[in-house]
């Protein structure tokens, strides 16, 4: 066959357009730039951080982020200046960072924060020293050359230009507050005398802080010392421990005596009585019910194991809360346990985030007897009360506690669940007028749980939120910071051996084999 008649039969080859394929890839290129950029940008702007931590370390408990979405800093004119000033050295550094980041990031722009190496960045070490003084800690001569703080700066335009005009010392301000990285550890000390870090308690001091640089001066709340039956003398005991506890909520507590009060002062933010094992003279009866009946007082009493004097007890009946001369308890076989595990109820506001959840109150318990139910007679008084936590149901209250192998006795003893924290609102909580106008009051039947060695978490919170709702600040009520521990992995000798032998000689050798499989599969 001739080549002519064959040529019908090939087909025609389609030349390749190199110029349009080029441009597509070009154009397939450019979009995906563009898509990658657009992707990172939007991520940028609008994004939601997750906490992946075990513990949510990064995550603000919902006291604080309650507080950053509270008038007292969204209505701000003006940010607050946030200075981390930490070394990068600091084991604390990562935690202090992430927080400071949350804190500004919640605040909504009411939170400006900078964060300062004074290592790395000499010059601006010495612009916050020329701002801020070069010693802070006068008595131990601290400057932010030599100790890792924070600085909270609250104050306004007028405050820092007359500052700038009189060449006045900044830390003289009561809206600046710094937080040494040693307020953000909890130490213990161990049998031979040493203090260690056990725990990291930032979230605590940076509220803390913000709190007390906002408010500028820290309420009072007036301590009974000559009724309570605890002594102010040691540091680990049980006033000192309830003093720690409103010192992070910017809150100063001043010893006080009621037998030589005529009133209790104006200034009072709230008064706390604290295992009273002394009992009030009518005198005293009439003071202290005389700041009962004023607009927005606050009363805290948790009782002790000395039982109710009579007069308070008579005080407390009348505003619908009786206290018990009982010991909550339960037993297991042959023992007494004395150690209530409770349950929180509903309750008001202030313990929506504790509803549900179980605490443990150890020492010393009565029952208190509620009337939130049937209570016409004190509700055409103004009265209001409510049970804010209950006992487990196992758990009854003994009225012959001092006896061996006590059993419940219906005739005498009370059933669980039992109440063991009440309050009372006087007032018309429910009217706008005059809502902000109501007296509070708190009952606890346990002081012991208040002693450094039974203070729980749960139970500082409890604290916490109760004093801040009886001083009207509503904002910080609820479930605040976990104390983050640290822990240690005991090891013996033969097992820290093991560890170095498999870190020098197993791991390299391993990649050292993996290599020459690899090596000779290629050559192969």
């Amino acid at each position: 066959m001739s080549s002519d008649s064959e040529s019908p039969l090939r087909k025609a080859v389609r030349p390749i357009r190199r110029l349009g394929t080029g441009v597509l890839s070009l154009t397939q290129i450019i979009c995906m730039l563009v898509l990658f950029v657009a992707a990172n940008y939007l991520s940028s702007q609008q994004h939601i951080p997750k906490d992946l931590s075990s513990e949510a370390v990064y995550t603000l408990s919902p006291v604080g982020q309650r507080y950053l979405a509270s008038a007292a800093l969204q209505e701000r004119t003006e940010p607050v200046r946030m200075l981390v000033a930490f070394r990068r050295s600091n084991p604390m550094y990562e935690k202090v960072r992430v927080l400071a980041e949350e804190y500004a990031r919640l605040s909504k722009g009411k939170i400006e924060l900078k964060l300062l190496d004074p290592v790395r960045q000499p010059d601006g070490a010495q612009q916050v020293v020329d701002q801020f003084g070069a010693v802070y800690g006068e008595a131990y001569k601290k400057t932010i050359f030599n100790t890792d703080l924070i600085i909270l700066d609250a104050r306004s335009k007028e405050e820092k230009d007359k500052a700038a005009a009189d060449g006045a010392a900044a830390k003289t301000n009561p809206h600046i507050r710094f937080i040494e990285a040693e307020m953000m550890a909890r130490f213990e000390t161990d049998q031979k005398g040493q203090r260690k870090v056990t725990g990291f308690r930032g979230e605590d001091a940076m509220t803390a802080g913000l709190l007390g640089a906002i408010e500028g001066k820290s309420r009072l709340v007036y301590l009974m010392l000559d009724k309570s039956g605890f002594t102010a003398d040691s540091a680990d005991g049980a006033l000192a421990s309830f003093e720690n506890i409103l010192l992070t909520q910017n809150v100063m507590i001043r010893g006080a005596r009621m037998s030589e009060m005529d009133r209790v002062p104006d200034d009072a933010a709230a008064i706390a009585i604290v295992n009273p094992a002394y009992d009030f003279n009518p005198a005293e009866i009439k003071v202290l019910d005389e700041y009962w009946q004023r607009p927005r007082a606050g009363i805290l009493m948790t009782l002790g194991a000395s039982g109710t004097p009579p007069n308070l007890r008579a005080f407390l009946r009348n505003q619908g809360i009786t206290p018990g001369n009982d010991r909550v308890l339960t037993t297991k076989g042959q023992q007494v346990i004395t150690t209530v595990r409770g349950v929180f109820e509903q309750g008001w506001d202030f313990t929506q985030d504790f509803a549900g959840k179980s605490n443990l109150l150890e020492g010393a318990t009565c029952s208190l007897t509620i009337r939130d139910k049937n209570n016409d007679d004190l509700t055409s008084k103004g009265l209001l009360p409510l049970t804010l936590l209950s006992s487990a149901p196992e758990f009854w209250a003994e009225t012959r506690f001092s006896m061996p192998n006590p059993v419940l006795d219906m005739r005498e003893d009370t059933r669980g669940p039992v109440a063991l924290a009440g309050a009372v609102i006087r007032g018309s909580a429910a009217r706008d007028d005059v809502g902000e106008q109501i007296s509070k009051l708190a009952v606890i039947g346990n002081s012991d749980f208040l002693a450094p060695k039974y203070l729980s978490d749960i139970n500082r919170n409890f604290t916490a939120s109760t004093m801040n709702w009886l001083m009207g600040r509503e904002e910080l009520t609820g479930e605040g910071p976990l104390t983050l521990g640290t822990y240690k992995l005991p090891l013996l000798d033969s097992q820290l051996s093991f560890i170095n032998r498999v870190n020098l000689f197993f791991l390299p050798a391993f990649a050292l084999l993996v290599g020459a499989i690899v090596w000779s599969s290629r050559r192969a």
